[in-house]
């Protein structure tokens, strides 16, 4: 009798232990599924308050997106141009387009490739009593590299420079007669700007400073506005 009742007791014990084992699955289960549920109601909301980059990367489980540009604006250039022997600054109203193939790099950095087309520059000089009109023609071919500054939400400041070849031709004319150069130079620039995100879109806001060793100097100095677009 004792051995039927010790053997019952046994069997109840393991009865009760899977029932408890059960009931702690079934409220594990809960906490998950409850858990679940809350992390995906939030997660729109999270990500409204990121940038594209950021839950694009979050995504994919890349770092690194691809985007193009276009960016447009106008230009103060400032020529050092020599004719017999004589040296003068010619200043020059410009206007620029640019447009870019990039990458964007853990949301904080930018590297690309970038092409500048300058409108024609015109302007009279006088060269020792000489009179001349100098005309330049400019096209930029560059590599770029941008840094954030911090990181906001709304506005983000970056700061950027590059280096490349500027393919420029200049041209004195004269009464009677014509001095025209084909130079391909050296090109470098240092940007400072603002981007707003929106969406897949941001818009660059950005003054920028170029300099081309044509010449005795090449000086640019631009303020423009630009879009990009990430795919």
């Amino acid at each position: 009798m004792d051995t039927c009742l010790y053997k019952y007791c046994i069997s109840f014990d393991r009865i009760h232990s899977v029932e408890i084992n059960q009931q702690q699955k079934e409220k594990l289960m809960k906490k998950l599924i409850a858990t679940s549920l809350a992390v995906l109601i939030a997660a729109p909301a999270f990500a409204g308050g990121q940038s594209y980059q950021q839950q694009t990367s979050s995504f994919l489980g890349w770092d690194i997106l691809p985007y193009v540009a276009l960016r447009g604006g106008a230009t103060y250039g400032n020529l050092n141009y020599s004719l017999n022997k004589h040296k003068e600054d010619v200043s020059q109203n410009l206007y620029q387009l640019r447009t870019a193939l990039g990458l964007t790099i853990y949301d904080t950095a930018r590297v690309e490739i970038e092409g500048s087309f300058f409108t024609k520059g015109s302007k009279k000089a006088t060269f020792d009593g000489l009179d001349a009109d100098i005309i330049s023609k400019n096209i930029e071919l560059m590599a770029n590299t941008y840094m954030n500054i911090g990181h906001f939400k709304c506005i983000q400041p970056f700061v950027g420079v590059g280096a490349g070849m500027a393919f420029v031709e200049t041209e004195a004319r004269t009464l009677g007669d014509t001095h025209s150069k084909d130079n391909t130079k050296f090109s470098g620039m240092g940007t400072l700007g603002l981007a707003m995100p929106f969406g897949q879109f941001e818009v660059d806001i950005a003054a920028r400073y170029n300099y081309v060793d044509v010449a005795s100097g090449l000086h640019n100095f631009s303020g423009d506005i630009g879009v990009r677009y990430m795919f």
